[in-house]
């Protein structure tokens, strides 16, 4: 028991509240500097591979292990403020988003698909079905009791993220009144287009072809035409939690177990960041390939989870400590 005790007490040291805001600090600081430094471009045209690859998988996947076991570290124990079922929907639902971005940046970068529309989108679902379910048993359990002003702030928060919403649901404005003709020639073919007005343009060598397994070209044939349309799910959900946040804000302002839901709030913002940048790159640019700088609020929101369940574990390892001492 003594030994299971210390190896406990062991972890809790090296998971401390400091040391996960150090980690989490260092890692967003080494991240963003490699996104603004290869991540500028729109399109994605110029990015190297590698870059791709990089913040694709380590960059934002480590965080979202990370921040996941730190909650459900918090929901397996039975003396959370915020309540162990809260924490623990909040862990599974990162888990999911783990699962799903492994499918997202396969998708695009293993088998050159677009990753709007695929697999991963059933887990991005299931994201956001566990973190609502998360915020509204927090919300439940705290009864709280907001007075006029404070749903007038929910509204207008509401509101302002809805209209952003519906902006970039306007579809994409043509580059010309008239769509310009473009003719394919070889490099040797020397004969001259019939249209003159018609764009001129040397055949590119086609790419090695990728061996697709069966069950990914199902897959994708499946979500496809429902990209765009779940892409917008997300921002609507977006527009949701946060003022669910907000809400829960509100209800705990001014106490310790405030702290914690700041930073959730947070979280929430800076997801809301990513997917109304990934649903506006999705509708207005052909062509898109991920990883543009803005993408990096989605491991900053991830991180920020982080840190509020140690925050929260931090408080009541105080509680304990201070009660072991009386």
């Amino acid at each position: 028991m003594f030994k299971k005790s210390s190896s406990l007490s062991s972890w809790d040291g090296i998971l401390s509240k400091k040391n996960v805001i150090r980690f989490a600090f260092i890692w967003i600081v080494l991240s963003l500097i490699i996104f603004l430094s290869f991540g500028t471009s729109m399109q994605g045209t110029g990015r190297p591979d590698w870059y791709r690859a990089v913040t694709a998988y380590p960059i934002q996947n480590i965080p979202v292990i990370f921040s996941s076991m730190l909650c459900l570290r918090n929901g397996l124990s039975r003396r959370m403020p915020s309540g162990s079922k809260v924490w623990l929907l909040i862990g599974i639902a990162l888990l999911c988003y783990f699962i799903g971005n492994m499918f997202f940046s396969s998708w695009e970068l293993v088998w050159q698909l677009s990753s709007t529309g695929s697999l991963g989108d059933i887990f991005f679902v299931l994201f956001y079905v566990f973190l609502a379910a998360a915020m509204m048993v927090a919300i439940a359990s705290k009864r709280s009791n907001l007075n006029i002003y404070q749903w007038l702030l929910v509204g207008i928060v509401g509101v302002y993220a809805a209209s952003l919403a519906t902006l970039i649901q306007a579809p994409a404005a043509a580059t010309a009144n008239e769509p310009t003709a473009i003719v394919q020639v070889s490099a040797n073919d020397n004969s001259v287009a019939p249209n003159p007005t018609a764009k001129i343009e040397k055949a590119e060598p086609a790419a090695p072809s990728i061996s697709i397994p069966d069950w990914v070209t199902a897959a994708d044939n499946f979500f496809k035409p429902y990209g765009k349309t779940l892409n917008m799910f997300y921002v609507w959900c977006d527009v949701g939690l946060s003022c669910l946040a907000i809400v829960m804000l509100l209800g705990c302002w001014g106490g310790k177990l405030s702290q914690g839901w700041r930073v959730n709030a947070q979280a929430v913002i800076c997801i809301y960041i990513a997917d109304m940048w990934y649903a506006y790159a999705g509708n207005q640019i052909p062509n898109y390939q991920s990883g543009f700088f803005l993408e990096a609020f989605w491991l900053i929101g991830s991180l920020q989870f982080g840190i509020a369940a140690a925050i929260e574990f931090d408080m009541v390892m105080s509680r304990r400590r201070q009660a072991s001492f009386d």
